[in-house]
C-alpha cells in the first residue's frame, strides 16, 4: 500500500478542499492517505463521506514544546492542544492506543536528546516540503539515531502536491490497525520526491499567514 502521511487541507492551512484532497490522491495512485490538519480532525471526518474506497486515516498535526508531531488514528483529540509537553503527548497517544510520528524533525535537531529518551512510533524522514534534499539524510541520521520506522508524507498544503512523498506499506490489511501493526513491525518505507521548488515555497508562506492573520482569511 501507499499512504501519504502528512496531508494538510482548507480546514487548518490548506488551500484544497477535502473533496480536492482526495482526487489528488486518487490520481497519484495512492491506496490511502491521513488527514492531518493542524488541531482538528474536521477535514477527516468530511473525509469519511466520500472517501470512495481509499483508506483515509485519521490524524491531527500538534506543535509540543520539541517540535510538531503527527498523532494517527485517533478520532479525538487531547485536552492540551495548542502547545503540548513533547513527552505527555507521546504518551498520551500511545495510550489511546494512537501513533506518533515525528514531522520534519530535520528542520530543527535541538530537541534530539529528548527524542531518543521518550521516542515516538516513527520518524518523517522525507518530508515533500523540505527545502533543501540534505534534510532527508538529516532526518534518516535522526531515525537511525532513535531506531525507530521511517515514514514520508508530502506535507501538503495544495492538492497537486498530495502523494508527492509517501510510505509504502508491507499489509494485506486495510484498516488503521492493519497499518499499525506494520508500522509497529517496521513493514514500512518512506518513497517519493520532494515537491517542485515554487510548491515548497508557497507552503512555507502560507503557513507563516495561517500562525500570524485571522482563520477566516482562509
Amino acid at each position: 500500500m501507499k499512504i501519504d502521511l502528512h496531508v494538510h487541507t482548507a480546514y487548518s492551512d490548506g488551500s484544497g478542499t477535502v473533496r480536492e484532497v482526495l482526487q489528488a490522491a486518487k490520481a497519484k495512485g495512492l491506496d490511502g492517505l491521513a488527514i492531518t490538519d493542524h488541531a482538528t480532525l474536521e477535514g477527516y471526518f468530511k473525509a469519511k463521506q466520500y472517501s470512495g474506497g481509499m483508506l483515509v486515516l485519521p490524524g491531527y498535526e500538534l506543535s509540543t514544546d520539541a517540535g510538531h508531531v503527527l498523532v494517527i488514528g485517533l478520532e479525538h483529540l487531547p485536552s492540551e492542544k495548542d502547545f503540548v509537553n513533547y513527552e505527555w503527548l507521546v504518551k498520551w497517544a500511545r495510550g489511546e492506543g494512537g501513533l506518533t510520528v515525528l514531522a520534519h524533525p530535520a528542520l530543527n535537531t535541538s530537541k534530539q536528546g529528548r527524542w531518543v529518551d521518550c521516542k515516538t512510533d516513527a520518524v518523517e524522514v522525507l518530508n515533500a516540503s523540505y527545502p533543501l534534499s540534505l534534510f532527508v539524510k538529516r532526518g534518516l541520521k535522526i531515525c537511525k539515531t532513535l531506531g525507530v520506522p521511517s515514514v514520508g508524507g508530502s506535507d501538503a498544503h495544495f492538492p497537486g502536491s498530495v502523494g508527492d512523498a509517501y510510505t509504502v506499506v508491507e499489509t494485506d490489511g486495510f484498516r488503521f490497525e492493519d497499518f499499525s501493526r506494520a508500522l509497529r513491525n517496521g513493514r514500512v518505507a518512506f518513497n517519493g520526491r520532494l515537491s517542485p521548488v515554487s510548491s515548497r515555497l508557497r507552503i512555507g508562506f502560507r503557513y507563516l499567514a495561517w500562525k500570524t492573520l485571522p482563520q477566516r482569511a482562509f
